[in-house]
């Protein structure tokens, strides 16, 4: 049986929840806890469902969102490129990559395609700084 969308995003959830010094979640929360930077999946696009869903290969480009405390804008900074790098403790591309990419068996494979830097954002009436990768998830079709 094909994986859901929400499994696949808890999945992602356990991953990210390997990094050191993060807080992940399987959602995007209201108010995110940033005592540690905070990473979460974003619910997909799907492009088609007459291509994606044909019961072989679907392929979800997932996005996951990254929050980093503000507080001092060169620590904030420094966490973010900690995160983003492809290597070390803090790299969240080595935790899905380099770990279970199955997410258990849930999944095929998973690819961290990109990193986009956003700068300094708002949530709530705070701000931090932030980020999204692109992930491409290749899950069994149903």
């Amino acid at each position: 049986m094909a994986a859901t969308i929400d499994q696949i995003m808890t999945a992602l959830k356990v991953r990210l929840g390997t990094v050191d010094g993060l807080r992940a979640y399987s959602y995007a929360p209201d108010d995110p806890t940033l005592d540690k930077a905070a990473a979460f999946p974003l619910v997909p696009e799907i492009p088609s469902y007459r291509e994606a869903m044909r019961r072989g290969l679907i392929v979800y480009p997932f996005r996951i969102a990254l929050l980093t405390g503000a507080q001092l804008d060169r620590s904030g900074q420094l966490r973010l490129a900690q995160y983003a790098s492809a290597t070390g403790v803090r790299s969240i591309r080595a935790a899905l990559e380099d770990g279970d990419k199955t997410l258990g068996g849930l999944i095929d494979d998973l690819v961290v395609d990109s990193f986009n830097p956003n700068g300094l954002q708002e949530v709530g009436l705070l701000n931090y700084y932030g980020g999204t990768f692109a992930v491409r998830v290749m899950a069994p079709g149903g």
